[in-house]
């Protein structure tokens, strides 16, 4: 990882020295350069953390969700108690998501923002490209749908059911994609009370309630 760093780094040294220099197509040709080792290297990462999610499912279906709670919970903790609102959420999100060069936009509508990925740079990138392992059954945790990539459902774990352990609501919620070449969507609520029911139900979790009610 030290030298994906620093051979990253050294890329961007070089296309700038290259703009500086006025050789603007040699620039490009580096900037391409950097991206395509920047695609391999995620791929493999997402490769090699869906393997060892079906692996697990040999023990049980039941791991994929014990590994996500596990990997994650200190992770939403943090995120919890440093990013209280939800415009902080959405653009924290947004540059997280840069990182993984996905194709995202995002609209605002009168309750909420939405966030398309088409594809996401991670999972959405790994069904569009590979065959994937994916739950025979549904879960709480997979959307209560099957056939959902296991390296996907992480997305319900980290930003819907552990927040809603945790504080009552989800930091956003997923419209998982069920054909790979359809985009995913995440929506973040302007407020807990305009979350729909069905987004708690989904996951096995009471829709939210203000306290005083």
């Amino acid at each position: 990882m030290m030298r994906q760093t620093l051979g990253y780094l050294l890329g961007n040294w070089c296309a700038t020295q290259s703009i500086k220099a006025g050789r603007v197509d040699e620039a490009l040709d580096l900037i391409d350069y950097e991206l395509d080792r920047h695609y391999v290297a995620i791929d493999s990462l997402t490769l090699g953390r869906d393997l060892l999610l079906t692996r697990l499912t040999r023990f049980g279906e039941e791991e994929v969700e014990k590994f996500n709670r596990e990997r994650y919970s200190p992770s939403v903790r943090e995120w919890l108690s440093t990013t209280p609102g939800v415009e902080e959420s959405l653009q924290r999100f947004t540059e997280i998501f840069r990182v993984f060069a996905q194709n995202l936009l995002v609209t605002e509508e009168p309750d909420r923002y939405v966030m398309k990925l088409d594809p996401c740079g991670t999972g959405g990138r790994l069904r569009r490209t590979r065959t994937v392992g994916a739950t025979k059954k549904a879960y709480p945790w997979s959307w209560n749908k099957s056939g959902v990539c296991y390296y996907c459902t992480h997305c319900s774990v980290v930003q819907e059911i552990l927040p809603i352990e945790m504080r009552g609501y989800p930091i956003c919620v997923t419209q998982y994609a069920d054909k790979p070449e359809d985009p995913c969507f995440h929506f973040y609520y302007k407020k807990p009370e305009l979350i729909p029911d069905e987004y708690f139900i989904r996951v096995g979790k009471s829709p939210w309630r203000k306290k005083s009610e």
